[in-house]
């Protein structure tokens, strides 16, 4: 069976790449790799779709982790995106404690509440989740080269692209607000095409609106703007994004009790941003079910935090993994975390 052999972080770019391009060639699905103190229990993490940025990054880590523990292999998975990473874990009860995976609290939410086109009826199991740490706080933005529109009130007769509804940074949140607004019926059209594949449609006037998201750091210290934000920029044409009043995000969370987080971006914060903007967001998270072993839960953490930013050097998302954001949640929401991962953010001293 063919092996990667693998450095310490810090080894060169192109010493990584060639090693990365091994570790293509064999399937992320192999049997996890034995070591000095024999065969360590392998722990899978459910991620999102091949090439998507928390995938590259978690197959990242998955490369290092070996380097830093002797008792777990950690393996990412290719999925088709949260949304059915939060289903599929949900309805699995042999997964609780061997698998983590990519998560947001807007989908857990929706998952046990049984909302309906995204989780046709409740799913229990949603409840008992708990947060290893947080990926990224994100916003989540419609865009559109039409500038009369200025607000989701002008989508009435508009057509209006999304990413896929597995994909609840892409599609999913866009879509669950749309429905409370009472827009969707009101459309002139709506299509879940794909992150790259709605910004595409919009340039080539499929579409009017799209959608766009970008992760940050705590407190917007490091962002990071995805690849259609190049498609964007690379076609010279207008576009900016669309501003949602505050009242339509805060009124939609007391309503309903949605975990949505309220984004007020500074002006100059992200590309084409010239004023202060308001949107709607999101806690992604690593999650796992509170049946996930405790000792799994802090090693995974502990080894995260330690390497996270410099997975950075090779995968844009891990850039905004500085340990205090991925410990945020466990300062606002402490409830909503495992208890091994809060060991690890204690022995840090990123939380009391």
């Amino acid at each position: 069976m063919p092996s990667v052999t693998c450095n310490r972080l810090g080894e060169s770019t192109m010493k990584c790449m060639t090693r990365l391009a091994c570790a293509a060639a064999v399937t992320i699905v192999l049997a996890a790799p034995t070591s000095a103190f024999g065969n360590p229990d392998r722990v899978e993490i459910l991620v999102s779709p091949s090439g998507s940025g928390p995938y590259l990054a978690w197959a990242t880590f998955q490369n290092y982790a070996g380097d830093y523990t002797d008792e777990f292999s950690f393996v990412a998975v290719e999925t088709p995106g949260f949304v059915y990473n939060v289903r599929f874990v949900a309805e699995s009860p042999e997964l609780w404690t061997n698998t983590v995976f990519g998560s947001g609290q807007v989908a857990e939410w929706a998952a046990a509440e049984g909302l309906a086109p995204f989780f046709p009826s409740a799913l229990p199991a949603a409840s008992d989740f708990r947060v290893l740490g947080v990926m990224s706080q994100t916003s989540n933005f419609f865009v559109t080269l039409d500038s009369a529109i200025a607000s989701p009130d002008n989508f009435s007769g508009k057509r209006v692209g999304t990413g896929l509804m597995t994909q609840n940074e892409w599609g999913m949140h866009h879509r669950i607000l749309l429905d409370h607004w009472g827009l969707t019926p009101r459309l002139a059209s709506f299509n879940a095409l794909g992150a790259n594949e709605n910004i595409d449609a919009m340039l080539d006037g499929r579409s009017d609106v799209g959608a766009l998201v970008v992760h940050s750091a705590k407190d917007f210290r490091a962002n990071l703007e995805p690849q259609p934000f190049r498609a964007l920029e690379s076609s010279g044409r207008s576009w900016h994004y669309v501003n949602v009043p505050e009242e339509k995000i805060t009124d939609f969370i007391e309503e309903t009790g949605a975990p949505f987080l309220l984004r007020r971006i500074p002006e100059g914060t992200f590309t084409n941003q010239p004023e202060e903007l308001t949107t709607f967001g999101n806690f992604m998270t690593l999650s796992a079910h509170k049946d996930f072993p405790e000792d799994r839960a802090y090693e995974l953490v502990r080894i995260w935090m330690e390497i996270g930013e410099q997975i950075g050097e090779y995968s844009a998302i891990a850039r905004i993994w500085d340990p205090e954001s991925i410990s945020e949640l466990a300062r606002v929401s402490p409830e909503m975390i495992h208890p091994g991962a809060m060991r690890a953010f204690r022995e840090a001293g990123l939380v009391e």
